[in-house]
């Protein structure tokens, strides 16, 4: 793909993947439009690739406020007047036991992965549509939403969403005869600042120091479960080596991790296994 002079727009910018996804974006010669809820952490990956030579506007929002994304939308196309690849990618895990879970935990979690997606779908879709040509959204799912595990109910479950809303949006915006492409970005554990999302989470929805759980075996397992798991995954930059390969080859679902095909296929297979025979 030519990505010179293109217009790439990321959402959580300012850690993980979004951060790299701008690196890698801006030496492949993309102008840019970061967002994040994370404002200390935005400000310097905007001076670093600044200083790197690339072009780049930033804004600090939380992806849950539609108002706010629809501002960064309008900010973006009045400043660039193009969008060629919007990666609608901030999200945030949160572990736990589903019926010892707060409200609170699996408002954030919803708001942000699920609520989050359709916000960045409503706020540059339109526009994208508009430009009549080509142009891809990728949003940011997990191996999470392909399959099941124990230790973050809320997470597998918002990602299962993104997984079925980009399936669903691929369709509709095939069906309606756009030159919008629709990909889904389905990670492993990948080296990135995901389990320390609590540092984002917004004040009305902290976790309430008075709560028991939150000082529980269960909890604290689960917790530095997740830690484990991301701080043992692939390289960053291995990761979005491997997305940005799977924009070019034009798959609905981007995968890393070759290793989980047996666990994805079982679960698959066990659904098969159920279907009536009549």
């Amino acid at each position: 793909m030519d990505y010179k002079g293109k217009v790439a727009v990321i959402t959580g910018a300012a850690n993980g993947f979004g951060m790299e996804f701008a690196r890698q974006a801006a030496e492949k010669g993309m102008k840019l439009a970061l967002a994040d809820i994370d404002a200390p952490n935005l400000a310097k990956v905007e001076q670093s690739l600044k200083d790197s030579g690339a072009e780049v506007i930033s804004s600090v929002f939380d992806v849950r406020s539609l108002k706010d994304f629809e501002e960064f939308a309008k900010i973006t196309i009045n400043h660039y007047g193009a969008v060629d690849i919007f990666f609608n990618n901030a999200g945030v895990a949160v572990v736990g036991t589903i019926w010892l879970m707060s409200e609170e935990d699996w408002r954030w979690g919803l708001e942000t992965n699920v609520l989050g997606l359709f916000h960045g779908v409503k706020s540059f879709v339109p526009f994208m549509i508009s430009q009549d040509k080509e142009c891809r959204i990728i949003n940011t799912a997990s191996i999470g939403g392909l399959l099941t595990s124990p230790n973050s109910p809320n997470y597998i479950a918002t990602k299962h969403a993104a997984v079925a809303l980009t399936e669903v949006l691929s369709r509709q915006l095939e069906a309606w005869e756009t030159k919008v492409k629709a990909q889904v970005f389905c990670p492993g554990f990948v080296v990135t600042d995901l389990h320390n999302s609590n540092r984002h989470r917004p004040l009305e929805l902290r976790n309430n120091p008075s709560n028991p759980y939150y000082y529980s075996e269960d909890f604290l397992t689960k917790t530095q479960g997740m830690a484990n798991s991301v701080t043992g995954g692939i390289p960053l930059v291995e990761g979005i080596n491997r997305l940005f390969k799977g924009i070019e080859d034009g798959k609905l679902h981007i995968l890393t991790h070759p290793q989980y095909a047996p666990v994805v296929g079982a679960r698959f297979q066990m659904i098969m296994d159920s279907m009536p025979k009549e």
